[in-house]
């Protein structure tokens, strides 16, 4: 079947294949979105083009919102409050997007979603997962964000009751999440908050992404464990 091909911001109300057929420049009212997916089971295919906005304050390129089995690949958004978002739905794949200059890349809430090989740069916050539990991150690159490449706050579960942590940020730029609280600064707070994040990640019952366990990985040993608050502490086994 033969995509149906988008030259202008639009809603799709129907499943099926979408490409765009060139660069989309748009300016849609506050509270909207230049393309909007409304249904369930579409691909949306950028073909490399751009969804291109004039940075105003809450609109969003693309808006993958209540629906299910939908994929957003290929294509660039740039100067949007937000330019791909993903909010209440499930089973969706953000593949090999880039996100440039925009208040938030890339914002998934309340939602199942896979992000994969997307390049995010020059945003405030490149991309943005508020309950990382249910989502995958893969192979993204972030540059140059000004506040933060990935948030992803822990969630911590802990006699029923579940607690964010975060999100931990490399406060002085040497790879390591030594700011757990993501505070801007690193102290006791940060000290105490490691060994619930261990213990909790070794039960099963938080949500650390590939990208923390790495910048949390302080003994360099390949894994997050207890040897990790040893050295982040100073003190060897």
């Amino acid at each position: 079947m033969t995509p149906t091909r988008i030259d202008s911001c639009t809603t799709i109300g129907e499943a099926g294949r979408y490409v765009l057929a060139g660069d989309v420049n748009g300016n849609p009212p506050l509270s909207s979105a230049c393309i909007e997916v409304a249904a369930s089971d579409v691909t949306l295919d950028g073909r490399g083009h751009a969804v291109d906005g004039n940075g105003v304050s809450d609109t969003t390129g693309v808006l993958v919102a209540d629906v299910s089995n939908v994929t957003v690949r290929n294509l660039r958004v740039t100067d949007w409050n937000r330019g791909v978002s993903v909010r209440d739905a499930s089973d969706v794949t953000v593949r090999g997007v880039t996100a440039v200059e925009n208040a938030v890349g890339v914002d998934v809430r309340n939602a199942d979603a896979r992000v994969v090989g997307v390049r995010a740069e020059g945003n405030l916050h490149g991309v943005a997962l508020a309950d990382p539990g249910d989502d995958v991150l893969r192979r993204t690159e972030t540059l140059g964000n000004h506040v933060v490449g990935v948030y992803a706050p822990f969630v911590v579960e802990a006699f029923g009751v579940g607690v964010s942590l975060g999100p931990p940020l490399d406060a002085d730029g040497d790879g390591r999440y030594e700011d757990l609280t993501g505070n801007g600064q690193v102290g006791v707070w940060d000290a105490a908050a490691l060994p619930a994040v261990v213990t909790t990640h070794y039960f099963g019952a938080n949500a650390v992404t590939a990208d923390q366990r790495l910048g949390l990985d302080f003994d360099d040993d390949g894994d997050l464990d207890y040897g990790d608050v040893l050295a982040y502490a100073g003190l060897e086994r």
